[in-house]
């Protein structure tokens, strides 16, 4: 396996190993168990975009009797949001720190996670925000960038790496 950024391939992970891209293929070729950097960013992209478009629940009495629970399985996902207000500086902070908060508990190919709220534009229904981070699963550890959004009519996400 080479560890230059350029050509550097992975092990994709198992999601992406059990997802078919080539549904119609028999066979996979020699190297579909191996991603380069750019399909490993876009695995990355699509991981968080589902990561936080999953509501999760945290019930008090779970959490406080069952301390590990908010790392588990049962915590995947991003609390609903819905009721905090974009216009209100305490509001954004809380939405920002949550946002990050979840992308370091659940995606550890992430290290060194920032989440950066761009200001809000007026008549804007979207809710823009960067992440900046770099990919720890990858044996060259770049930078990454994401833009993402929220809409805030269907309190849907969705992630696009910045080129």
């Amino acid at each position: 396996m080479q560890t230059s950024t350029r050509g550097a391939v992975v092990t994709p992970s198992i999601l992406d190993r059990l997802l078919d891209d080539t549904p119609r293929q028999a066979v996979e070729g020699p190297h579909a168990a191996l991603f380069d950097v750019t399909a490993f960013k876009a695995a990355v992209a699509r991981d968080l975009e589902a990561l936080l478009n999953t509501r999760c629940v945290d019930p008090e009495e779970l959490i406080e009797s069952y301390p590990e629970a908010r790392e588990s399985v049962v915590a995947y996902g991003i609390h609903d949001l819905s009721s905090l207000s974009l216009l209100n500086p305490d509001d954004r902070a809380t939405l920002r720190d949550r946002i990050r908060i979840t992308i370091e508990r659940f995606e550890p190919r992430l290290a060194q996670v920032k989440v950066a709220l761009e200001a809000q534009r007026d008549f804007d229904r979207m809710l823009r925000f960067r992440v900046d981070a770099v990919l720890h699963g990858h044996p060259s550890r770049p930078p990454i960038t994401f833009d993402a959004w929220l809409q805030l009519s269907s309190n849907e996400y969705g992630f696009l790496e910045r080129k």
